[in-house]
């Protein structure tokens, strides 16, 4: 039986053809691509990794609009009134003397004005607000750090899947071509009236079953790489290799380096500052302003001429007691970040049960590998055995098909339980946040 030629190669040249024509370059099919490599991609091209810039830019037009806060402020204020009533004065003198009227005050009022409010001290809110900015920032640029870093889990996933895939696709492949030989054997003997049709029927069907299961694994493998190659948003070939990881952890001692717990750290230092900021509302304010216009009256009021008018002055502000509101609000941020500390203890406890079924994983793989190397010896000596006994007609080709698929599960065992064992260092360094 001639072996199939591999059924995605017409499945994929359209494709090909369709992205070279929107002038974008899938992997070529020579090229292996790496774990680091992917990393490197989606922390490039995932739409989140934008987010940054554009909060460094939204923070540097929030801090310098703060730094406005120290240019005095400009105002111009025009008015126009008319008033029922207006103070009229009227002295009323013994018998003989005039009476005495005073100016009549007009009952329309205009005045222009240009009002301008210089702060010389305002308790230092403006650098506190400052200071909460750059926390601000920092806090959501290590939000943004923080999700882009789950998304290593994500191409792990997807990763290991196709490694998987690609190891076991490769040893089924062997499989196939031995029984593929073993199948010319029986027929060659078959037509010689040494053998039995049923022993070439039963290789036969086992070949079935074996291409069977190629095509499915292929399937899982090609829909592997397609969510990949979205996550990562880079075309890729079904044909590209893969590479396995090569991961060595020199020691395992307990280490959180991970994004999220930082995080933490920065969010209880913004709580402490916006404890300390509670300070500012009872620290007093000194205005100085100036007031430059002309008026129908001016600040005589008792003249109906038009008349510049100009004004110059200090203002001090000061609420040195609010009923213990601020003290209240002290410990509202001491509560907070009680809670934020608690919260970073917790993520904390979660990480060493994590990291503690890493390490177990990786001891019991690494001996469960040792044991699969000494099985699949057993198992090949035996199929070795069965092979030269069916040819001497001692088994049939039944008791030959189960010592091959032992073989096969033997070493299949052992690919998964490698793939396994890299995937817990993998997962190791993940959660401690070396990866």
């Amino acid at each position: 039986m001639k072996r199939t030629k591999p059924w995605f190669k017409t499945y994929f040249v359209l494709p090909l053809l369709f992205l070279s024509g929107m002038g974008i370059e899938p992997i070529a099919a020579q090229d292996t691509i790496t774990l680091e490599f992917c990393y490197q991609q989606v922390q490039k091209t995932y739409p989140l990794a934008r987010q940054a810039e554009l909060l460094d830019k939204s923070s540097d037009l929030r801090t310098r609009n703060l730094n406005k806060n120290y240019l005095p402020s400009i105002n111009v204020n025009g008015i126009a009134s008319w008033q029922n009533q207006v103070t009229e004065m009227s002295i009323t003198l013994p018998n003989g003397y005039p009476k005495v009227v005073g100016p009549e005050i007009p009952k329309d009022q205009y005045k222009l004005t240009l009002d301008v409010n210089e702060s010389i001290y305002d308790g230092n809110v403006t650098h506190y607000q400052k200071k909460l900015e750059q926390y601000n920032l920092n806090v959501d640029k290590k939000s943004v750090d923080a999700s882009l870093y789950l998304l290593k889990d994500q191409v792990n996933q997807f990763y290991f899947s196709i490694l998987l895939d690609q190891q076991n696709i490769g040893l089924l492949f062997e499989t196939l071509n031995q029984l593929e030989s073993k199948k010319k054997e029986v027929d060659a003997r078959l037509k010689n009236g040494a053998g039995l049709k049923m022993d070439a029927d039963l290789i036969s069907a086992e070949i079935i079953k074996l291409e069977q299961n190629i095509f499915e694994l292929r399937m899982d493998r090609q829909a592997n790489i397609k969510m990949l190659s979205e996550l990562i948003t880079l075309p890729m070939d079904e044909k590209s290799a893969f590479r396995i990881p090569a991961i060595t952890i020199p020691g395992m001692s307990y280490e959180n380096k991970r994004i999220e717990y930082e995080l933490y750290g920065v969010q209880i230092d913004r709580t402490n500052l916006m404890k300390n900021m509670v300070t500012t509302k009872w620290n007093p304010k000194l205005w100085a302003f100036g007031q430059f216009g002309l008026g129908i009256p001016g600040y005589n009021f008792l003249s109906s001429d038009l008349a510049p008018m100009l004004m110059v002055g200090a203002k001090l502000t000061w609420n040195p007691w609010n009923w213990n509101a601020n003290k209240n609000e002290k410990k509202i941020y001491e509560l907070q970040g009680s809670i934020l500390k608690n919260q970073q203890e917790t993520f904390d406890k979660n990480l060493r049960v994590s990291t503690q079924k890493n390490m177990t994983d990786i001891s019991r793989l690494s001996d469960l590998i040792l044991k699969d190397q000494e099985l699949i010896i057993l198992r090949k000596g035996i199929t070795q055995a069965a092979s030269s006994q069916l040819t001497n007609g001692v088994i049939t080709s039944s008791d030959y098909i189960l010592r091959v698929n032992d073989e096969t599960q033997a070493r299949m065992g052992m690919e998964i339980h490698k793939i396994q064992l890299i995937k817990a260092k993998i997962s190791y360094l993940y959660n401690i946040g070396k990866l």
